[in-house]
C-alpha cells in the first residue's frame, strides 16, 4: 500500500476543520494518501460533540478498522503508542502528537520515514496548511442550507457590505469583553461605507446590551439554534468579519475567501487563547 497519513478528528466543528486542513496539507506535502479517523475522538466527549465533516465535500478516506490499535484516546494501548513514539526521532515516528511549544515547522518541514503516520492535535494555525490553502478551501466548502430563509439571507449578505459579528459567551473560559467589540465596530465603521452588521451569539442578550453599532443596520441571527452549519454558511457569505476568539468564527472568516479587500478583525492575545490570526487579518489587543 502507498504511504498514508491518518488524522484523528475530535472537538467541535472549528477544531475538526483545523485538523482536517492540517492533515490534508501534510498529505499533499509528503505525497501520501489521506485518511481520517472520525471515531476515537468522540467516545468520551463531555460536550456531546460529534463528527460533522460528513456534510463537506472532503476527499479523505475513512481509516480502515484493521489499522485501529485502540478504541479510544484514553485506552492504555493508545497511551503506550504515544509514549513510545516520543522516544523516537521525529522523522521515524508513526504517531505524531502536536507540540504546543514548537512552531508549525514541526509538521511543515517534516518528511516522515514511516509508511503510516497518525496525527493527533488541534493544529490551530493557518501556517500548518497555508501552502495548500486553495486545495483546503475547495474541500471545505460549507454546504448551503436547504431552507429559503437562510438562502435569501446569504444572497443579501453577499451583495451588501455585510460584517458578521461573533460573540461566544456560554460554557467558554476565554470571554472577550465589550471593549474589544466596541473598538472593532468603530474600526469597521471608519473603514467600510454603509456596513450592515450580522450578529451571531450564544448570548444575544449580552450583545444587545453591550455592543454599539453606531446607528448602522443590524441583523440578529437567532433562528439556527439546531444547525451550526447554517450559521457557518451565513458567516462565509458576509464580506467582512469581527470574530470571537473562537475556531468557529475563525473558519467563518477564512472560508469566506482570501482577505484581499476585506476587513477581518481578530484578537489573539487572550492569555488562554492559542489560535493565531490568518495572514492579512487586523489584530486588536485583548480586552477583558
Amino acid at each position: 500500500m502507498a504511504q498514508a497519513v491518518i488524522a484523528i478528528i475530535k472537538g467541535g466543528l472549528g477544531n475538526q476543520l483545523f485538523i482536517y486542513a492540517t492533515g490534508r496539507a501534510f498529505a499533499l506535502r509528503t505525497g501520501r494518501r489521506y485518511f481520517i479517523d472520525p471515531r476515537r475522538g468522540y467516545t468520551h466527549d463531555s460536550y456531546g460533540r460529534s463528527y460533522r465533516l460528513d456534510r463537506f465535500p472532503i476527499t479523505a478516506e475513512t481509516m480502515p478498522e484493521a489499522w485501529r490499535v485502540a478504541s479510544t484516546l484514553k485506552h492504555p494501548r493508545h497511551k503506550l503508542l504515544r509514549a513510545w513514539n516520543k522516544l523516537l526521532p521525529r522523522e521515524w515516528r508513526g504517531y505524531i502528537a502536536q507540540r504546543w511549544d514548537l512552531p508549525p515547522e514541526q509538521l511543515t518541514a517534516l518528511q516522515p520515514r514511516r509508511e503510516r503516520v497518525t496525527l493527533n492535535g488541534y493544529w490551530p494555525d493557518e501556517a500548518f496548511f497555508a501552502d495548500h490553502a486553495a486545495a483546503v478551501r475547495a474541500e471545505l466548502v460549507v454546504p448551503a442550507p436547504d431552507d429559503s430563509r437562510n438562502r435569501d439571507l446569504g444572497a443579501r449578505f453577499a451583495a451588501e457590505e455585510s460584517v458578521f459579528v461573533h460573540a461566544r459567551r456560554v460554557r467558554y473560559p476565554t470571554l472577550l469583553g465589550a471593549e474589544y467589540y466596541r473598538t472593532a465596530l468603530a474600526g469597521i465603521r471608519e473603514r467600510v461605507a454603509d456596513p450592515r452588521f450580522v450578529v451571531f451569539s450564544d448570548d444575544p442578550a449580552w450583545t444587545r446590551a453591550n455592543l454599539d453599532f453606531g446607528g448602522s443596520p443590524v441583523e440578529w441571527i437567532e433562528h439556527n439554534t439546531a444547525d451550526e452549519l447554517a450559521d457557518l454558511w451565513l458567516m462565509t457569505r458576509c464580506r467582512h468579519a469581527i470574530t470571537a476568539n473562537s475556531s468557529f468564527s475563525w473558519w467563518g472568516a477564512w472560508l469566506g475567501g482570501p482577505p484581499d479587500g476585506k476587513r477581518i478583525i481578530y484578537t489573539p492575545d487572550h492569555p488562554k487563547w492559542i489560535i493565531r490570526p490568518a495572514k492579512g487579518w487586523q489584530v486588536i489587543p485583548f480586552e477583558m
